[in-house]
């Protein structure tokens, strides 16, 4: 399965890109299925958070639209304020409602835009909390926009000029007092397309189930995500969007228990909002949980059960980067885990990285190089064939 989201860059009056404005696609084809806008939003977060890890920012902040019921749902305020821009539709009515959630959204940090904007009076009380207003030129031209922007010259609002198509409209566009800048002159959208990790049916479901129980069993959650490869690495992205995050995670409980109750049930909505298929768990899915198990059996062979936590789930990412189709320092950037793991993925030597090498090692039965291992490691050939039966086991059980 494949992940879709399409970026165009936002530019400053020099041309350099300072944003991309996050816009939903379902599959190649760059145009903007028949979905709601709601739903195009919910699914822009997921797969940004979930598959892209923010990779697709470039390290730049990302404009999504929000609906009128994705603001009064309170939305926004899953998803941390420092990478993303808030952008009010036009479709959105002036109400009180809204203008609580806008006043509430300034106060806590975020950057808030009305997108194709339409000046009228009911507006006036938000601007005090509004950062950015977009005019799309080809509805609202250019020297009527002028006009408005003088008008509000003494607010702290930056304006965006949108569908900016010739050098003629970009050059108009900031005499006109603009500052911001899009359309087909910079750019047409890009779609980028990322691997999505396969959650089994089941464990859907049985998440599913979870959330819907009045008190949640952290034991049986943890149980359901750390049997699913996907599961796994969407809660390490997702718990990473946090701020309050300050100690490097170590295991799937401690990255629970820092989301808490009300979080785990959202992160669990979020990682089920694709439609359930079918489709069995893949040969790699497969291959990440023996590797876990099997550095969790060997970590306790060699008497350093302290770091069997630490283990399977090094285990578990070794071959993430196969499973995404992307370079590893690239996905584990944004990943606030430990470091010891992060050394070993990377290729630092230590008992993690030597424990990557032996289950390499292993799978393609490279014997000479098992022995070399084992014996650095202090670990019989009885202990690896052990675990790896035992894990390759377990691996099938709970994918079956």
């Amino acid at each position: 399965m494949s992940s879709y989201v399409a970026r165009q860059p936002i530019v400053d009056r020099d041309k350099q890109t300072v944003a991309f404005e996050l816009l939903y696609r379902d599959g190649e084809e760059n145009s903007f299925p028949d979905v709601s806008a709601d739903y195009a939003t919910k699914s822009i977060l997921v797969n940004q958070i979930l598959v892209h890890q923010k990779r697709i920012l470039d390290g730049k902040t990302g404009f999504v639209n929000f609906g009128y019921d994705s603001l009064l749902d309170r939305l926004p305020f899953d998803f941390s304020y420092k990478n993303y821009v808030i952008e009010i539709l036009e479709n959105c009515p002036p109400s009180d409602e809204l203008f609580q959630i806008v006043v509430e959204l300034k106060e806590k940090g975020y950057t808030v835009a009305l997108d194709d904007f339409v000046p009228s009076k009911e507006w006036l009380k938000f601007y005090p909390y509004i950062d950015i207003i977009k005019f799309d030129i080809t509805t609202y031209p250019l020297d009527k926009a002028g006009i408005y922007l003088k008008k509000l010259a003494g607010l702290d609002i930056k304006f965006l000029a949108e569908r900016v198509e010739t050098y003629e409209e970009f050059n108009q566009a900031k005499e006109c007092g603009f500052e911001l800048f899009q359309g087909y002159f910079f750019s047409k959208p890009e779609v980028v397309q990322s691997k999505i990790l396969d959650s089994s049916v089941s464990a859907k479901i049985q998440l599913s189930v979870a959330v819907s129980q009045e008190e949640l069993d952290f034991v049986q959650i943890e149980n359901i995500i750390a049997s699913n490869p996907g599961l796994s690495f969407k809660l390490l992205s997702f718990v990473n969007e946090y701020s309050m995050l300050k100690a490097p995670i170590k295991s799937l409980q401690q990255a629970l228990l820092y989301l808490g109750e009300d979080r785990v049930r959202k992160f669990i909505t979020f990682a089920v909002i694709k439609t359930l298929n079918s489709d069995k768990p893949s040969i790699l899915s497969n291959m990440s949980l023996q590797r876990a198990k099997f550095f969790e059996l060997l970590l306790c062979a060699i008497g350093l059960e302290d770091k069997k936590e630490l283990g399977y789930l090094c285990g578990m990412l070794s071959i993430i980067d196969a499973l995404l189709d992307a370079d590893m320092a690239a996905i584990l950037t944004p990943l606030n885990i430990n470091q010891e793991i992060k050394d070993a993925l990377l290729g630092k030597q230590g008992d993690l990285n030597n424990l990557i090498k032996l289950a390499a090692a292993v799978e393609v039965s490279d014997w000479k190089k098992v022995d070399e291992l084992t014996s650095a490691m202090g670990i019989t050939e009885e202990e690896v064939i052990n675990a790896s039966v035992q894990s390759t086991l377990w691996a099938d059980e709970i994918s079956a």
